[in-house]
């Protein structure tokens, strides 16, 4: 088959000040072995020189198309791509991340051929300290393709085994374009891949090839920080998934309960103690919630004994034990 009867690869790039890593990605992305691509870049209302970048870039190569907007965040950026692509698959990438040469080739032959069934296919990922350290190696580089059932996939998502990022994967068109991420919200990878569950009956295949590399920067200059936003997305997409859990893969629910006091724990030992007060609605939702599930929290099978303990001490005297754990983190150093 020729190049010339190939499939278009739209990928998706949606770029909001991200001056200093734009280049090595989108040079990345040219730089593809699968060549016949439309590249889609959503400039959401920087401030920085990334929109001129992408000028630049957009008269270089024709296959490049800028789309200017107001700022929305990411998911209105990507929803805005979707919108737009006119390719037969759709692809994403982060600005601030890289892919390697031979990332949607790999995916393409697959979908195109021996998984031709699939709505989708996804490969590794590596995540990489703004220095270029490698920090989390590929799960695994053996090129084997092995096709999760929808029901364990979601079980490997909920036990933070699985890969909840849309940019190591490659969607068919027409089945990605029924589907929007949740706009205004953080997650938002991890909400839509629950709401997609359902569609992809036929499993989810993934290839033993690295082919996406993940550039932990945002992750460290924010680290420290306090969002409540972010806490209350993470918290929203908890209770969903434990409510999926029980609605359609019950063999699955206690691991779906232990996902949600996971992620509670994870809240309770980072709010800070001045927003510990009862005019944070949110904040005391989530106390009574957590003393509710004292129960759980002694029977759940999926929970290690430290987080039992951490879980059962914050449910009995929740400011009080905060108090300690800042002190203790603050005397390690942490």
């Amino acid at each position: 088959m020729g190049l010339t009867d190939k499939d278009i690869i739209s990928v998706v790039i949606p770029v909001y000040n991200k001056e200093a890593q734009l280049s090595r990605c989108l040079d990345s992305v040219l730089a593809q072995t699968y060549t016949k691509l439309e590249v889609i870049l959503i400039d959401d209302g920087s401030s920085d020189s990334s929109a001129e970048i992408c000028r630049e870039y957009e008269a270089r190569d024709e296959r490049i198309r800028l789309i200017c907007k107001e700022n929305g965040g990411a998911s209105s950026a990507r929803n805005r791509g979707i919108e737009e692509a006119k390719g037969d698959y759709i692809g994403f990438v982060d600005a601030d991340d890289w892919i390697e040469p031979g990332m949607y080739e790999t995916l393409y032959d697959y979908l195109a051929g021996e998984g031709s069934g699939y709505e989708m296919a996804q490969l590794m990922s590596c995540n990489y300290t703004e220095d270029g350290q490698l920090v989390l190696p590929p799960k695994r580089e053996d090129g084997r393709v092995e096709v999760l059932r929808e029901e364990d996939y979601f079980r490997e998502l909920i036990m933070h085994e699985g890969d909840s990022s849309f940019c190591t994967k490659l969607f068919r068109a027409e089945f990605i374009k029924k589907y929007r991420f949740r706009e205004g919200h953080k997650n938002e990878d991890f909400e839509l891949l629950l709401r997609m569950l359902p569609g992809l009956s036929k499993g989810i295949p993934t290839i033993g090839v690295a082919g996406y590399n993940i550039n932990l920067v945002e992750q460290s200059a924010t680290r420290g920080t306090y969002r409540q936003q972010l806490y209350e997305d993470m918290m929203y997409n908890a209770f969903t998934a434990c409510r999926i859990a029980r609605d359609h893969y019950p063999e699955y629910w206690e691991e779906g309960r232990r996902f949600r006091l996971v992620q509670l724990l994870d809240f309770m030992l980072h709010v800070p103690i001045e927003e510990m007060k009862k005019d944070n609605a949110f904040y005391m939702r989530m106390e009574r919630f957590l003393k509710s599930e004292k129960k759980e929290i002694r029977k759940n099978k999926y929970l290690n004994q430290k987080q039992k303990n951490y879980l059962t001490l914050l449910a009995a005297a929740p400011v009080r034990v905060r108090k300690i754990h800042r002190t203790t983190m603050r005397i390690r150093g942490i």
